[in-house]
This record gives C-alpha cells, sequence and structure tokens, in this order.
C-alpha cells in the first residue's frame, strides 16, 4: 500500500479549513486500485470506503463525514465538469467562464478543444477562492456528485 498526504479543503460549520487527509492506495502499473481517505478531526477517526476510482473514494469520504463538515474541492464545484467523452482518473475541467444550460453546451466545449482546454484541467480535490457547491436547480454541472451510486 502507498500512501499521500493531501491537503483538503473541508466546510465546518460554514468555514474553509484544510486538513491533512491521507490517501491510502494500492498501484498496478499506471493504475490505482484500492483507493481510500483518512482523517483525524475532533477526536474522531474518518475513513471512507475502499474502491478503484479516486472520484468515488472522494464521494464515499463525503458519505463517511459528519453532517456539518463537507468537501470542498473540484470534484463538488458547480464549475467543476467531467469530459463527456471519457474521463482520465483524477481529472475534472474548471469551466468558471463558461455558462452551461445542459450537456450539449458541455459536448461543444470539449468538441471544440478551444485553446484554454489545457489549462481548465484539475485534481478532483484542487480548491480554488471561485468555488461554488453544486447546485443543479440553479447551475448546469456535468457531474454526478450529488448523485447517488
Amino acid at each position: 500500500m502507498k500512501e499521500n498526504i493531501i491537503h483538503v479543503h473541508y466546510d465546518i460549520g460554514e468555514s474553509i479549513m484544510v486538513i491533512p487527509t491521507k490517501m491510502v492506495y494500492k498501484q498496478l502499473e499506471a493504475e490505482i486500485h484500492s483507493v481510500q481517505f483518512q482523517l483525524h478531526t475532533n477526536h474522531q477517526f474518518i475513513q471512507s470506503e475502499a474502491c478503484d476510482s479516486i472520484e468515488y473514494a472522494v464521494k464515499h469520504l463525503q458519505k463517511n463525514l459528519p453532517v456539518n463538515m463537507k468537501v470542498v474541492c473540484c470534484q463538488s464545484c458547480r464549475h467543476g465538469n467531467f469530459n463527456p467523452f471519457g474521463d482520465v482518473e483524477n481529472e475534472i475541467f474548471c469551466l468558471k467562464d463558461q455558462t452551461l444550460v445542459d450537456k450539449k453546451d458541455v459536448v461543444d466545449i470539449f468538441s471544440n478543444q478551444d485553446p484554454s482546454f489545457g489549462k481548465r484541467s484539475r485534481k478532483l480535490l484542487d480548491f480554488c477562492e471561485d468555488y461554488k457547491p453544486i447546485d443543479e436547480h440553479k447551475t448546469y454541472t456535468y457531474n454526478d456528485w450529488g448523485l447517488e451510486e
């Protein structure tokens, strides 16, 4: 098993805090397997369910957090969109300067490979000051953060 310490942003009672979070995983050649996240907060040890995708490991982490604590990252942001033509592990794209109405808008952006495409790439747990939680009632995001597995 390999381990990395990642500085993850959490919203705890409407205050953003960075908490070192351990990512534990197996790596077989270029593929990551059995990913899980672990952290200590408020004298409590929290561990996500292990799975073979960082995307789902982050979702499992959120499910195991106390109700007043949320992961705030590109994966949980309304600007974070997956590539509709297929994902690369641990990659999401920031479309904060785009107005999206539906999946067609996202497909058009990825079809045209606009010159800023490479600059839009982010890791799932990245964070920036433009973070806004996903709200499917206000804006469209090509991202399944709020959906159950």
